[in-house]
């Protein structure tokens, strides 16, 4: 299986570094991307249509505590859980100027309780195995190569019975000839598209965005084929393909090849969701906090064993090889040591140096 490079993970830090200078202290560094107002509309936005979707899986008796949300960003959805499903849990990314940029968001926002913040990678959760009865994504996974790893990596610390939620992931469009490239993403220009205009640009447009040129990875180009694999490690599974995020058409990825509606999403493309469920039964509502779930990256990854950390204060600390972890402006830094050397090098300096 393809695995996400170091130099993509730089640049989503650098990337999202960038993009809260822009959106927070105002600094204009990225053309065509939101300015303040703006995210925060954006933001809105997307918490109300989680906040729905969130209801509606919790009315089916889905527990949600402790949970997990990978590739969390600004933290807003998990904002979402911690204030309005009344669940707790972690938001986790890689990049920690969007963690951190939660406390902003929180106020602005006017919420009373802010999740906890891990900055770690996605490739070596620092969670025990079949410990979390929900792990949740939005717009994550198309952010690696293969889907397969990270999705590995959620199944293993779901506790049997729990849940995995993912929401407006792409899929491959089958029917796609790159003729032409397209406006970015953001741009004026293609925010005013008229309906002709958005309908070439679906069959013949080459993506074009910010993101792609610090290095991140957007693949849109992941086949159904692909997601199949990449869930099989769970037992239920519900997931439907739509031609976009809020598109009333849907067909079951698991429905036979000949189906009109699953002919019709496979060739046209567009967003994939899903609710998967490990294996039952279930154990009942998990008890305890995210921090009780968590382990030591380097023990993980070195030793293949999972110990137990122990906060004091602003530092956790593995009850087992001693190794260190920061907490810097309420972001836990949860990357294997020499990982954390690579990508963070100021923050590890700093660090080691106390």
């Amino acid at each position: 299986m393809e695995r996400q490079l170091v130099t993509n993970q730089k640049g989503e830090i650098e990337f999202r570094r960038k993009l809260s200078q822009q959106q927070i202290e105002g600094e204009k560094s990225l053309d065509d991307e939101y300015d303040a107002q703006s995210v925060e509309t954006l933001l809105k936005e997307r918490m109300s249509h989680t906040l729905a979707r969130m209801k509606e899986l919790k009315n089916t008796g889905m527990p949600m505590s402790p949970y997990l949300e990978i590739g969390a960003e600004r933290g807003q959805r998990s904002l979402v859980m911690e204030n309005e499903i009344g669940a707790s849990g972690a938001a986790a990314d890689i990049s920690f100027d969007m963690l951190k940029s939660c406390d902003h968001y929180k106020k602005a926002f006017d919420m009373q309780r802010a999740p906890a913040r891990l900055c770690c990678d996605a490739n070596n959760l620092p969670l025990k195995s079949n410990s979390l009865p929900f792990v949740f994504c939005y717009e994550t996974l198309h952010h690696f190569p293969d889907p397969s790893p990270i999705v590995a990596e959620i199944f293993r610390v779901i506790r049997p019975g729990g849940y995995f939620v993912f929401e407006e992931e792409p899929y491959k469009k089958v029917l796609h000839w790159n003729l032409y490239r397209g406006s970015r993403m953001y741009s004026a220009e293609t925010l005013n598209r008229n309906i002709l205009q958005r309908f070439f640009d679906r069959f013949f447009a080459v993506n074009v965005c910010n993101e792609i040129e610090y290095g991140i990875i957007e693949n849109h180009e992941i086949s159904t084929a692909q997601w199949k694999n990449a869930l099989s490690p769970f037992d239920t599974k519900d997931v439907w393909l739509r031609p976009s995020n809020r598109s009333s058409f849907r067909a079951s990825l698991f429905s036979p090849a000949w189906q009109p509606k699953y002919l019709a999403a496979y060739l046209f493309g567009g967003s994939i969701t899903g609710v998967c469920r490990k294996q039952s039964p279930s154990t009942g509502e998990s008890q305890g906090s995210i921090y009780q779930a968590l382990v030591c990256p380097a023990c993980r990854q070195h030793r293949g064993s999972e110990e137990s950390l122990l906060q004091s204060g602003p530092l956790f600390t593995c009850a087992k090889c001693s190794t260190r972890y920061p907490v810097v402006d309420g972001v836990a830094f949860l990357f294997e040591p020499e990982k954390f050397r690579e990508l963070y090098p100021e923050i590890f300096e700093s660090f080691q140096s106390r």
